[in-house]
């Protein structure tokens, strides 16, 4: 009880310390990586390197961070702790974003200039626009999806046709997802794939975001997907004559579960090897052709991926 007092008295110096992060933006898959950490699955080298990395590439999104005239050469204990705390949703993803701004501040990380500014009054190139008020239904640009947004201005409030218009736009989106995509079968799960883009950073790093769809067409069952750390994954990418393991994923403390007839767009990403030892980065060969190998107890398949760049 007495860490645990001392961590939550910790964060809230930080909010004291650095500004609030309000417009920050971390990718959901991130929280395995911070989940790791905490564990002691990744050292700290490893774990400040691949945020840095992050944050240079633009993968996470902070506010602007001044630089303090005092360094530090070690992480405190309550900065892990908030990571693990984010990755178990104990505290908001501002929060994590707050201590990764005190290791910015303290000079533990690294970061350009360009990357996030010295200034905390004025926007980072890396917070995201203000957020503005829900305004009512507008054209879509698509009149099959605005003729059915039009049923949502009969609720009697703002809120209830926000959240009619979101069931319906998410609805939408799933089925023009499936009419577009090549579908595998996978025992219970069906797999929902459009060739996708490889991107690659100035300094030559093949990045590859992989979004899939995926659906639980078995039966009554729920199906579980296991993805609990790059190591111990059942999807990896292979050319043909290698393997590579992920550095990250949206898996939700390592698996998705599905339950019978439910939806969910997945993501898993390919990049550098952040602090995962004898892992390498990922490396494209546009030569090659590439699939997703999926290895479940419920079955197994290779999905060719047509990547480009």
């Amino acid at each position: 009880m007495k860490i645990l007092l001392v961590g939550i008295a910790s964060v809230l110096l930080l909010a004291t310390m650095v500004t609030s992060a309000e417009a920050a933006n971390v990718p959901t898959w991130v929280k395995n990586n911070a989940g790791w950490w905490a564990d002691g699955q990744i050292d700290d080298k490893s774990f400040v390197t691949g945020i840095q990395w992050m944050i240079e590439e633009k993968i996470i999104k902070v506010p602007s961070t001044t630089r303090s005239s005092s360094t530090s050469d070690e992480i405190p204990d309550w900065v892990k702790n908030t990571a693990g705390w984010w990755a178990t949703d104990a505290i908001k993803e501002n929060d994590f974003v707050n201590a990764i701004q005190w290791l910015i501040k303290m000079g533990i990380m690294s970061v350009s200039s360009s990357a996030v500014g010295d200034d905390m009054s004025a926007p980072s190139q890396y917070q995201s626009s203000t957020p503005t008020q829900p305004k009512e239904s507008k054209s879509t640009g698509d009149a099959s999806l605005d003729e059915m947004l039009l049923q949502c201005q009969d609720k009697p409030n703002k809120r209830e046709i926000r959240d009619c218009e979101k069931v319906i736009k998410e609805e939408y989106k799933v089925n023009q997802y499936k009419s577009d995509a090549d579908a595998f079968v996978v025992g219970p799960v069906t797999f929902y794939y459009i060739p996708q883009q490889v991107e690659v950073t100035s300094s030559g790093q093949a990045n590859l975001f992989l979004v899939m769809l995926v659906e639980n067409t078995g039966g009554s069952d729920n199906t579980t997907m296991m993805c609990t750390s790059p190591a111990v994954c059942n999807y990896k990418l292979w050319d043909g004559s290698k393997t590579w393991n992920n550095s990250g994923n949206d898996f939700t403390s390592g698996n998705v579960v599905l339950k019978p007839e439910q939806t969910r767009f997945i993501q898993i990403f390919w990049g550098p090897a952040i602090g995962y030892g004898s892992y390498e980065d990922f490396e494209y060969d546009p030569n090659k052709s590439y699939t997703l190998q999926v290895s479940e107890p419920f079955g197994k398949k290779d999905i060719p991926l047509n990547l480009f760049t």
